[in-house]
């Protein structure tokens, strides 16, 4: 893990409500690079002109938004090994989450080509259009960016696990599981450390 620089709170609530805003609706195999880049840039304009308060309003999980709030964040570059996914991310089974996501990676791969009943649509299709999108995968979009806490910190979405990472994945699962499947062996993200720890 690397720390790059520091980045502002605002950017990373962008970066969350352009992709809850660009999201696909429903479970669709095959989006084309153009409807997605189409769905993206449709979203970043609209977020781009929002006030903080706005992006506030969108970020609808108190618990999350109190997290992002209490944190300072930074550009980061981390390895697959070293982060995880939310425990049961996607309806993933959670001895596919409990890991890094380097072996969460593997084991869907295995599966990704094939009907396994472990890997749903959401998740089987989510991933698909992700590797098949080649802006998703390059990391030029700043708000393309997986957001990450320090482990066991901000949303806590690996309470539980005994497998411990330095950092994990709060919003961008199957970004990164698409990613990591792709090859790429660092992945930037925006990385929130709770300020007390920072004091």
């Amino acid at each position: 893990m690397k720390i790059i620089k520091p980045v502002s709170l605002v950017d990373v609530k962008r970066a969350f409500v352009i992709s809850d805003l660009g999201k696909i609706k429903g479970n669709q195999k095959g989006v084309s690079e153009k409807t997605f880049e189409n769905n993206f840039n449709r979203a970043k304009t609209k977020v781009l002109k929002f006030s903080e308060a706005d992006l506030d309003k969108h970020i609808e999980w108190s618990k999350r938004l109190n997290a992002y709030n209490n944190c300072k964040w930074y550009i980061a570059e981390f390895s697959p090994p070293e982060l995880g996914v939310w425990r049961r991310s996607s309806g993933l089974p959670l001895s596919w989450t409990n890991q890094s996501l380097l072996e969460t990676s593997k084991k869907i791969n295995k599966v990704l080509s094939s009907d396994s009943k472990f890997l749903k649509k959401r998740s089987r299709y989510a991933i698909y259009n992700i590797l098949n999108s080649k802006s998703q995968i390059s990391q030029k979009e700043k708000y393309l960016y997986p957001i990450v806490f320090k482990n066991s910190e901000g949303t806590r979405g690996r309470s539980y696990l005994r497998f411990k990472t330095k950092g994990d994945i709060d919003d961008g699962c199957m970004r990164s599981i698409a990613m990591t499947i792709s090859g790429k062996k660092s992945i930037l993200v925006y990385f929130g450390v709770p300020k007390e720890i920072t004091k």
